[in-house]
């Protein structure tokens, strides 16, 4: 069914027909007519202020100045007077008439600054006091004239005068500083009354605002709002909506082009979903078909997705099955473990798991793959468990240790007795032998040995091969250096060879089985002797890095090509260069063989001219690993 919604919430009554640019724009003419407003009215108020400072300052300020600078000036003079009077010759007529000079220059200028009521009067009585003033003082100062007389005339005129004048430019000063206060309450006045026009601009603002918002959520942001709603119920799923507008506007245009895509998505919906459907039944079909035990389990439930034919009859893997109901601890623990990192997963212990299915022994090598691929834990959908049956390839493998075990068995017993008769034909015991006779018996032997020596070769090939525990015992990494380069002690002393060994001390015991651990070394230690030249150096190395012990093998030799290296433990290998008397190729493919079937690797360095250094890894023991014994070597 489908949804339709009318053109209410698209248009408003009598605003329909403007598009929203015209909306924006009618808004944004408002808001540039009050902000004009605004700015008439504080240019208006801050010149207001401006005149009323400046009348402080220009009319008032100047005469309070005047009136001050008045005054000090009379101090001058009756301090001159005094001087004169205490005998001081310095004060003469001279300093007399520049202050009455300066007097009258100052009284002009208050003359000239009249601004407030009353002013002019006192500005006139203070010029005529200062005419008098000046003509006493100019009478006083007069050469000839007795001390006596002077101090008479100064206290009967010329003081009388001082205090008169000083008192009518006071009350100039104080008719000034009066009209500065009256001027500065007005300029008060005038900024209370622009704060108050302010508030009340602002308010209208905040209310134009609010007018503005509620137009505009009117015209504009409830139809988007409702078209957001609508986009969320699509995102839901929900395609069957259908708008239905007479708008003109761009909403108007938004919906139709709404319309036309959700018409267009409900019919790329329906197609992909077909699509969809056949793609997997087609898949699931083809899934099941596949020979391999394949099994996709939710990564929430636990539960099997799909699975191949071979998993449901191998493994009881059915779609819709709880891998924790069939109870097989190592699926299990795949699974958790690619939950809980997000890698590929393989078991820890083993390469391959033994499984019986109606009575017969099958061996699998089980991987989990994360789904999808790189994603981090929180993120996976799914896990992806493919379990490859190898039983063909176990089987013929036990089958080529049973043909190579067999077989040197059967040619040792009679290359012994081979051996047995050379021995006896070089003691001479049957017969003295010629010159011609001991060289060919000589051959025969190199023969033997290098034969007995190959066959030996096959039988560690076939145990360190198979899957027989070894005897383990505790040994100190640094002890089994020791001995290993107490072995091929007095080699290296023929051959000028100096031998080292790194290794920290107290470095943890690992468990290894004492006999095909050197094995290892001497193998490795062998090849390091026959290719570093006399003066060169053999370093033996032992570090524990997390629970791993490192050994090395490190010499100073010739080095080796890349094709060489890529190709050194492969069986029956022999690098170029080397002698017929150095065996057949199967000592390191032993020592691969034997360091595996210990849970550790080995890797090999080596660059032409720069020596070699041989890597291999042993697994310390964990406090809650079990102790392995079974057949010795």
């Amino acid at each position: 069914m489908r949804l339709a919604y009318t053109s209410d919430i698209f248009a408003t009554k009598g605003v329909n027909m403007l598009d929203i640019k015209r909306k924006f724009l009618v808004s944004l003419l408002g808001l540039l007519a009050l902000i004009f407003v605004i700015g008439a009215v504080m240019i208006v108020q801050v010149r207001k202020l401006g005149n009323s400072i400046d009348v402080i300052l220009r009319e008032n300020y100047q005469s309070v100045i005047l009136c001050q600078r008045f005054s000090e000036t009379l101090e001058k003079i009756n301090e001159g007077f005094l001087r004169r009077f205490a005998g001081d010759s310095a004060v003469t007529s001279a300093f007399f008439d520049g202050q009455l000079a300066n007097l009258d220059k100052i009284w002009k200028a208050e003359l000239n600054n009249i601004t407030v009521a009353g002013e002019r009067e006192l500005a006139d009585r203070t010029a005529a006091l200062l005419v008098n003033y000046s003509d006493s003082i100019r009478k006083v100062s007069a050469p000839g004239l007795a001390p006596a007389e002077c101090q008479k005339l100064y206290g009967t005129e010329i003081y009388p005068l001082a205090v008169q004048l000083r008192q009518l430019s006071g009350e100039v000063l104080e008719l000034n500083q009066k009209n500065m206060i009256a001027a500065n309450n007005h300029a008060r006045e005038e900024a209370a009354r622009f704060y108050n026009r302010v508030l009340l601009i602002l308010f209208g603002c905040a209310v134009f605002a609010v007018l503005q918002m509620l137009l505009l959520r009117h015209w504009i942001e409830k139809p988007i709002r409702k078209l957001t709603e609508l986009t969320t119920e699509i995102a839901g799923g929900n395609l069957d909506i259908v708008l239905e507008t007479n708008s003109n506007d761009e909403i108007g245009q938004l919906s139709r082009a709404f319309n036309s895509m959700t018409t267009a998505l409900r019919e790329t919906r329906r197609s992909e979903r077909m699509r969809l459907e056949r793609s997997e039944r087609t898949n699931q079909d083809v899934f099941k078909e596949l020979p391999t035990p394949i099994a996709v389990i939710d990564a929430r439930s636990g539960k099997v997705e799909i699975t191949t034919q071979s998993a449901d009859r191998c493994f009881g893997l059915k779609a819709g099955v709880k891998l924790s109901d069939l109870r097989i601890a190592w699926l299990s623990e795949l699974y958790s473990h690619v939950l809980q990192t997000g890698l590929v997963s393989t078991p820890q212990d083993r390469k391959e798991v033994q499984f019986f299915i109606e009575n017969r022994e099958y061996f699998f090598q089980p991987v989990a793959l994360p789904i999808p691929a790189g994603a981090p834990p929180e993120q996976l959908s799914g896990v992806a468990i493919i379990l490859k049956d190898v039983t063909l390839a176990h089987e013929q493998q036990e089958l080529k240790r049973s043909v190579l075990a067999t077989v040197s068995h059967q040619l040792k017993t009679p290359l012994t007795s081979l051996q047995m008769s050379i021995y006896l034909l070089l003691e001479e015991k049957i017969g003295k032998l010629s010159a011609e006779q001991l060289d060919l018996v000589m051959s025969m032997r190199e023969d033997s040995e290098r034969l007995t020596a190959i066959i030996d070769d096959l039988l560690d090939l076939n145990r360190a091969s198979s899957q027989k525990h070894f005897k383990l015992e505790p040994r100190r990494p640094e002890i089994l250096l020791q001995d290993a380069k107490e072995r091929f002690r007095s080699v290296c002393l023929d051959k000028d060879i100096k031998m080292e060994i790194e290794a920290a001390p107290g470095l943890p015991e690992v468990t290894v089985p004492v006999n095909r651990i050197n094995y290892v070394f001497d193998n490795l230690i062998d090849n390091a002797v026959r290719f570093t030249p006399a003066g060169g150096t053999i370093t033996l190395k032992a570090e524990a890095r997390g629970n791993l012990m490192r050994f090395a093998v490190q010499d100073t030799g010739s080095g080796m090509p890349e094709e060489v290296r890529s190709h050194l433990f492969e069986q029956f290998y022999r690098a170029p260069g080397q002698e017929a008397s150095s065996g057949v190729g199967l000592g390191l493919s032993i020592v691969k063989e034997i360091i595996t079937a210990l849970g550790g690797t080995v890797e090999v360095e080596s660059s032409e001219g720069n020596g070699s250094t041989f890597h291999f890894t042993l697994p310390l023991k964990q406090d809650n690993q079990p102790e392995r014994s079974s057949v010795v070597w």
